[in-house]
C-alpha cells in the first residue's frame, strides 16, 4: 500500500453558502475561456491504447513537473469534457484538466462510460483542476496540475475504505468506474487513491509516488 501522510487533493466543498457556490464553479470548469472541449465519443468508438491515448505516467514530484509543467497555469485546465451528474444528478457539466491526459480522459474513460451505456453510474460530483494546497499542509495538490480527477465524491469521501458504486439512478454499478480509471486493460492507468494509507476512494491521479 502506498503511504500518504497528507491528503494530496483539494476539499471539493469549502463550506456553506457562497463557499459552496465558489467550489462548484471552480470544479465545473465552465468559467475558463475557450478550453479544448470533448463530448461523448463518435459512433464506432474504440479504446485508444496507443502512446497518445495512454501516455507515460510520471512517478514522483520531479517527473510530474517535467510532464505537466508549472502548476496552476492556463494549460493546467485547457482541456475539458462533458460529464453526466457533474455537480447535480442527471445534470451534465464540464470537467477541466491538463491536455496531457485529454485523450485518456475524454476519449478513453468518458467514452468507455458512454459506450457501456452507463452514463447514470457517475454521481455528484466529478472534478479535476483546482489550484490549491493540500488541506492542512504547504504542499500543492495534484489537482493544481490538472492531473487528477475526483469521481462520485459525495458517496466516496476521503477516509472511506471502500467504493460506493451507486450511481445517479440508485443502481449499484459496483467498481465499474474505478475499473475504467485504473489498470492497463480495460482501465486507463490512473492511480486510485483508495490504495493510500488514508484511503481516498474518489481520487484518481495520473502520477504515482506523490
Amino acid at each position: 500500500m502506498q503511504s500518504r501522510t497528507d491528503p494530496k487533493k483539494p476539499v471539493p466543498w469549502v463550506g456553506g453558502g457562497a463557499g459552496v457556490a465558489l467550489a462548484c464553479v471552480m470544479w465545473a470548469g465552465i468559467v475558463w475561456a475557450s478550453p479544448s472541449a470533448s463530448a461523448s465519443p463518435e459512433p464506432g468508438w474504440a479504446h485508444d491504447h496507443s502512446a497518445r491515448g495512454i501516455p507515460p505516467r510520471p512517478s514522483g514530484y520531479s517527473e510530474m513537473v517535467h510532464t505537466f509543467g508549472p502548476k496552476c497555469t492556463d494549460r493546467s485546465h485547457s482541456a475539458r469534457s462533458l460529464w453526466p451528474s457533474q455537480s447535480k444528478p442527471f445534470t451534465a457539466g464540464y470537467v477541466n484538466y491538463h491536455p496531457y491526459i485529454q485523450r485518456d480522459v475524454s476519449w478513453n474513460v468518458r467514452g468507455h462510460v458512454s459506450d457501456a451505456r452507463k452514463d447514470a453510474a457517475p454521481y455528484p460530483g466529478v472534478g479535476a483542476y483546482n489550484c490549491r494546497l493540500i488541506a492542512g499542509s504547504t504542499s500543492w495538490s495534484v489537482h493544481s496540475w490538472g492531473a487528477a480527477v475526483d469521481t462520485n465524491w459525495q458517496r466516496n469521501p476521503m477516509g472511506q475504505d471502500h467504493w460506493n458504486g451507486h450511481g445517479a439512478d440508485g443502481v449499484n454499478y459496483g467498481t465499474f468506474l474505478p475499473d475504467v480509471w485504473r489498470g492497463a486493460a480495460p482501465g486507463h492507468h490512473f492511480f486510485w487513491g483508495i490504495n493510500w494509507s488514508r484511503p481516498d476512494p474518489m481520487h484518481f491521479q495520473y502520477v504515482t509516488n506523490y
